[in-house]
């Protein structure tokens, strides 16, 4: 900044005053507005780096959502209740009842009597949490012709969801369970996730 007597002498030369780039007001506020801008780039940071979960998996899982399916026809309103069977028959102590259900490709890789073995076997693996076996609903629903896939969503109620891929096929004009792509034996679904 300069001196009075500098400006006095520009102010009789004829050159026009100088006044300083930034006045002490300038400059507070511009200090003001980067503190307020960095705070603010602080608080994202933290929160984004501490605020969203307690582990780095749980900041990178992501969850897909698929809405449940609303059959619209007779052959989805089958398939439908084929995937409600195959879960609450075991609860219900029907589970034999559920083989006729099965396409004839399933039935001479598993005869009647390994199904009966499987279910039992099955029932007595979930003990106390038989009762709680429920269907939810299906996903991902996909039918084309006289065969269709789909995700069946069952539970163990208070508990756990759990998700099946699962396949369907029609013979003779009633839809049957199809096994799986990849399955063998009396196996006929791929068990997804758990949640």
């Amino acid at each position: 900044m300069p001196t009075r007597s500098e400006r006095r002498r520009r102010l009789r030369a004829g050159a026009p005053p100088q006044r300083p780039l930034l006045s002490r007001r300038d400059v507070l506020i511009a200090c003001a507005i980067a503190a307020t801008v960095g705070i603010a780039i602080l608080v994202v940071v933290l929160i984004s780096r501490f605020g969203g979960g307690d582990t780095a998996s749980e900041q990178t899982a992501v969850e897909t959502f698929f809405p449940p399916y609303s059959p619209d026809s007779p052959d989805g309103a089958a398939i439908v209740q084929l995937a409600r069977s195959s879960i609450e028959v075991l609860p219900r102590g029907e589970w034999p009842s559920l083989y006729d259900s099965f396409t004839p490709d399933y039935q001479q890789r598993c005869p009647r009597d390994q199904f009966i073995a499987a279910g039992e076997a099955g029932a007595q693996e979930q003990g106390s949490n038989l009762p709680l076996l429920h269907f939810v609903n299906l996903e991902q629903v996909s039918i084309e012709g006289d065969a269709a896939k789909a995700v069946i969503v069952g539970e163990i109620q208070g508990l756990q969801q759990y998700k099946l891929r699962s396949a369907f096929r029609k013979i003779d004009g009633s839809w049957k369970i199809s096994p799986t792509e990849g399955t063998d034996g009396c196996n006929a679904f791929d068990r997804l996730q758990s949640s």
